[in-house]
């Protein structure tokens, strides 16, 4: 029987991170498997330092700040305990170059985007693995045979920054960093399938303050073309919505300081426990998803749509297009052509046989390969796998 470790030490982003390890504890669990679990709200940080010495058969943590803690000797305090540590990154790896760069006697990373993958084994090369393993969602009504009730034609669920705002912040970037910076921008812009990484390297040859050996430290640097165009598409893609006249519900912070909230049609829900994210999509014909930047990867909206009996609209990546067909499992539209975006809403909401068809075969598809039972299976595989 195996023994894991889960850190749950952060109460953030609507509770996503503590949802995500609980889920997945529970689904080892449900595989014969041992769990302690430390909480951050229940102890304080210093009561970590009895795991010293004990073994597991390994120690995990969601975007975790653990692999800098060091103990009075400077050694690491991950490499106190006989382990070893994975850590889930729910972003791209630029935003935790700051972790990722600390040497670690055995340190494995499990990531979202295939892509993300190639970076750390790239960039990283004292990480022992990296491995690819989308988060996913909970089905509300499982003993519900039939497609539920529907009062909520579109949704979108994500928190909004203005795109502004950013831009202010790029603005006081110093020097040549913020060049660069404002040149990704408009060179992801014009070309939707370019990664930050892709488009930075496309530069080099013309850029002498940047050198091969700092390349993930310039990519941090650089975090506000990410920001940006994350932000940017999400204010861009929802108004378009909105102006179409589309009855619309929007959950998440923010919302009723961005333009959205001037339209009639849209309906604006603040804050809420992450949990209860998933009521939300049963409620819902169509659920829209926007990647953050994935190019190669996936979202957790995408399986918790499905998973709820609502049709999954989102852009596409390559791993989706491995996973799911289009227009039988799900929907893909293409990001840089709102029209095309708001008619393939209106169509799918006058079909309504189309749309419960691509509904219930989603439905099936992530029954069938995308719980979090399968993660648990897909996670201890990986930990099978390691090299002691």
């Amino acid at each position: 029987m195996k023994h894991f470790l889960f850190f749950q030490l952060r109460n953030v982003c609507y509770n996503s991170y503590n949802y995500f390890s609980g889920a997945l504890a529970k689904a080892l669990q449900d595989k014969s498997c041992s769990i302690t679990i430390f909480s951050g709200e229940r102890e304080p940080l210093e009561a970590m330092e009895r795991f010293v010495g004990q073994h597991f058969d390994a120690m995990v943590d969601f975007n975790s700040n653990l692999p800098k803690l060091k103990m009075e000797d400077d050694s690491y305090f991950l490499d106190q305990i006989d382990a070893p540590f994975f850590d889930i990154i729910l972003d791209h790896p630029l935003y935790h170059h700051d972790m990722l760069k600390h040497p670690l006697c055995d340190f494995h990373v499990v990531c979202l985007d295939e892509n993300h993958k190639t970076y750390i084994e790239t960039y990283y090369p004292h990480i022992a693995s990296v491995h690819v393993l989308p988060m996913t969602g909970e089905d509300m009504a499982p003993e519900h045979n039939g497609l539920p009730d529907k009062n909520i034609d579109l949704l979108f669920s994500g928190s909004y920054t203005p795109p502004e705002e950013v831009a202010a912040s790029i603005e006081n970037i110093p020097g040549f960093m913020g060049k660069i910076t404002k040149k990704l921008i408009e060179d992801m812009k014009r070309d939707a399938g370019l990664t930050q990484e892709a488009a930075l390297r496309a530069m080099l040859p013309e850029l002498d303050e940047i050198v091969e050996e700092l390349f993930p430290l310039h990519m941090q640097a650089c975090f506000l073309a990410d920001s940006y165009l994350r932000a940017w598409r999400r204010e861009e893609t929802l108004t378009a919505l909105a102006k179409s006249g589309i009855s619309m519900t929007v959950c998440g912070n923010g919302w009723r300081k961005s333009p959205l909230a001037d339209y009639s049609n849209v309906s604006i829900t603040d804050d809420m426990d992450f949990q209860d994210t998933f009521s939300y999509f049963r409620q819902a014909k169509i659920t829209l998803n926007l990647m953050p930047e994935f190019k190669a990867g996936a979202h957790d909206r995408i399986y918790s749509a499905m998973l709820n009996k609502s049709l999954c609209l989102t852009d596409s990546s390559s791993m989706l297009k491995r996973q799911f067909t289009d227009d039988k499992e799900l929907v893909f539209f293409p990001t840089d052509q709102p029209d095309i975006l708001c008619e393939t809403v209106g169509n799918l909401l006058l079909n309504d046989k189309k749309r419960i068809d691509i509904t219930e075969n989603g439905y099936r598809k992530a029954k069938a390969e995308h719980t979090w039972q399968k993660r648990g299976e897909e996670f201890l595989s990986i930990t099978d796998h390691l090299i002691f």
